[in-house]
């Protein structure tokens, strides 16, 4: 606030009239949050308060107080100090400035109120005239800008993320990308498949009209054209050829917004290019690749000497192992039920006939249970390093329907003596008698014991299940 010079002179000149009591009283306490008139002893002698402040309201009960009473032990320690040093600063006759104390209020009902006193000494009985402000909504601002900021720097750090998940993409993908702004027809983004095949480099690429980089006759209708396939069903590409390299190729687009602007993703491949085309992706080898990750059966390949090299998931869940990094390099003879003797003849049988068909025997997890499998074995020696790539398929389940199979052979040969001495009435109630336990047995094995699982497979409630399985005999005795 500036003061006129004739202004200072009237305040000093002491022309301003005395104002009453509850005039100041008012003025004071619409200044500020709350004022207090307190001595060198920390004694309140006059408490006032904003009649709106949603914490203080009406104080003439602080009045005859001390301040301790009113404030926690540092703060009433702090203002002590603060007081005292007052004190000798006016005794010495020094010149007061402003100062500052900051202090927690604790009221009754266990609110701590933080507040910013402004201490004005009065000189009337060693008096002084204090001015608080609450900080709540100071210290609730400070507390906003702290969340905006750390949610600000957590924007941040996810941006960054997902472009350098972008960047990695766009550089380890094997398809050739262009990022077509169709507004300005400027070159976003490519990477260096797509930069090959335009034949420049990504950095003379990106901002420069994507017209300028093929040419002839629909040059001028290209964006047109490549935003008219991108919204049909047509299948068919967008046959260019590029004006540096002189290539004919395919554009295929994808027309998508992010942030308002409408984008043109196109993959690049050579036009007629097929197995011929540099970028050009290989169905075969994708599909290998998917069935490798997805496949049901495990597949594992090995060096020469069998030790693994590497594992798709399917045989990394038959063995229990945890991760690829645990069980890469050590020998397949490991996992195998007889080691080194079943190694050996799946080495010696692939690389004498080069494959090997239906090899049983069983695998040993990590946990030393043992699980059956059979296992196909190629020898791939078409290369410097051969390799045996080695498919491994589950088959307890085929054993149990195996064993469920040479039963019912015992079974049907008791049911066929019966011939000739009992009546067919008695023959077929002892077949469908034979047929359900085998039926039962086979549901139970196929559950792995589970019995709702099978009850459910059966079509019967569990508790018809659990009779028929005491009719037969097939549970346990600590089950009955």
């Amino acid at each position: 606030m500036k003061v006129s010079h004739d202004g200072m002179n009237m305040l000093n000149a002491g022309m301003v009239p005395l104002l009453g009591s509850d005039l100041l009283s008012s003025i004071s306490s619409t200044l500020s949050d709350i004022v207090l008139v307190v001595d060198l002893s920390c004694r309140i002698h006059a408490a006032a308060s904003d009649p709106n402040h949603r914490s203080f309201g009406e104080l003439p009960r602080w009045a005859g107080t001390e301040m301790s009473r009113v404030l926690d032990g540092d703060s009433a320690i702090k203002l002590q100090d603060r007081l005292a040093t007052l004190g000798a600063m006016a005794r010495r006759g020094e010149r007061l400035a402003q100062m500052w104390c900051e202090v927690t209020h604790r009221l009754e009902d266990g609110i701590e109120v933080p507040v910013r006193y402004s201490m004005h000494w009065l000189g009337q009985g060693d008096r002084v005239l204090m001015l608080g402000r609450d900080q709540r909504p100071m210290i609730e601002v400070q507390q906003q800008l702290v969340s905006a900021q750390i949610a600000l720097e957590r924007d941040y750090e996810t941006q960054r993320e997902i472009d350098t998940r972008y960047r990695l993409l766009m550089d380890v993908t094997s398809d050739a990308i262009l990022l077509v702004a169709t507004g300005t027809r400027r070159v976003v983004d490519v990477n260096h498949n797509a930069a090959a095949l335009l034949g420049a480099s990504r950095a003379d690429l990106i901002g420069t009209d994507i017209l300028s980089e093929f040419e002839g006759p629909r040059q001028g209708e290209l964006m047109d054209t490549l935003a008219s396939t991108a919204g049909s069903d047509l299948s068919a590409p967008v046959e260019v050829q590029a004006r540096r390299s002189q290539k004919r190729l395919n554009l295929h687009p994808k027309v998508f917004r992010a942030a308002g602007e409408r984008l043109v993703l196109c993959r690049l491949d050579e036009a007629g290019g097929g197995s011929n085309g540099a970028n050009a992706p290989d169905p075969l080898a994708t599909n290998l690749r998917q069935l490798f990750y997805k496949g049901v059966d495990g597949i594992v390949f090995t060096d020469k000497d069998g030790q693994i090299l590497s594992a798709s998931e399917s045989f990394l869940n038959l063995t229990d192992t945890a991760t690829l990094s645990a069980m890469r390099g050590r020998s397949l003879g490991d996992y195998l039920a007889r080691g080194s003797v079943d190694l050996k003849v799946l080495l010696d049988n692939a690389r004498r006939a080069g494959n090997l068909r239906l090899y049983s025997t069983k695998l040993t997890t990590d946990f030393n249970s043992q699980i059956a499998v059979d296992i196909s074995a190629t020898w791939l020696n078409d290369r410097t390093q051969p390799v045996m790539a080695l498919v491994v398929r589950d088959a307890s389940r085929s054993e149990a329907l195996r064993s469920n199979l040479s039963t019912t052979d015992n079974n049907m040969r008791n049911v066929l003596d019966l011939v000739g001495s009992s009546s067919l009435k008695d023959i077929v109630a002892e077949t469908t008698n034979v047929v359900e336990k085998i039926c039962i047995e086979t549901a139970v094995e196929l559950t792995r014991n589970n019995r709702v699982a099978a009850a459910e497979m059966l079509g019967l409630s569990r508790q018809s299940l659990y009779v028929k399985l005491r009719k037969y005999g097939l549970l346990n005795r600590d089950e009955d």
